[in-house]
């Protein structure tokens, strides 16, 4: 566990200085869960109160319609935060639905402690504000590449991203999250091999 903390400890540190008694008041508050693959982190429908910071492993967030069919909205590997945003800002149930790919582990905070940390000391509203700054830079290029990239760039695209954990990610995911069927998505594969 104190490999565990060292590596998200240098991360952070990274993003916003955080000082030693801070750090030792965020370690207080999260607790360390593990996922089987396949397990959700939150589906749909529920209420979120927490955040999760990944230490190990994938997560996929997707969206259900109501006829059952799925679109992966997102991925989430090593060092990234993930929670359903608007139900926690709004107090609304999920949109989405946040599965566990392979075996994983996160670090948890629950979010009202996430907030009251913003009280004690800067570093925090600093290490907030970067990465909302993140997400937002994520889902902007994620648009941008469904609304002006051809499916083949956005693969490409896909496999720089997510290199060390796309073998962990059946190809039907792969596909939704390019919006684009299994299909293509072989002809695609088959082209650039």
């Amino acid at each position: 566990m104190t490999h565990r903390w060292e590596s998200i400890f240098t991360w952070l540190q990274q993003i916003s200085p955080i000082p030693e008694e801070e750090w030792q008041a965020f370690k207080r508050l999260t607790v360390h869960k593990t996922f089987a693959k396949n397990s959700h982190f939150i589906r749909e429908g529920e209420r979120a109160d927490c955040i999760g910071l990944c230490v190990s492993g994938l997560f996929r967030l997707y969206y259900t319609t109501p006829d059952g069919v799925e679109f992966n909205k997102s991925f989430c590997a090593k060092n990234d935060f993930i929670a359903a945003y608007s139900s926690l800002l709004e107090s609304v149930p999920a949109y989405f639905s946040i599965q566990a790919l392979m075996d994983s582990e996160l670090m948890i905070i629950p979010y009202k402690d996430f907030q009251s940390l913003y009280d004690r000391h800067i570093c925090w509203e600093r290490l907030g504000r970067a990465l909302i700054e993140q997400l937002y830079v994520k889902k902007e290029r994620r648009e941008r590449e469904l609304l002006f990239l051809s499916a083949e760039a956005r693969y490409r695209i896909f496999l720089e991203k997510y290199a060390p954990e796309a073998k962990h990610i059946p190809q039907y995911h792969v596909a939704s999250y390019l919006g684009i069927t299994p299909v293509a998505l072989s002809r695609i594969r088959r082209k650039l091999t």
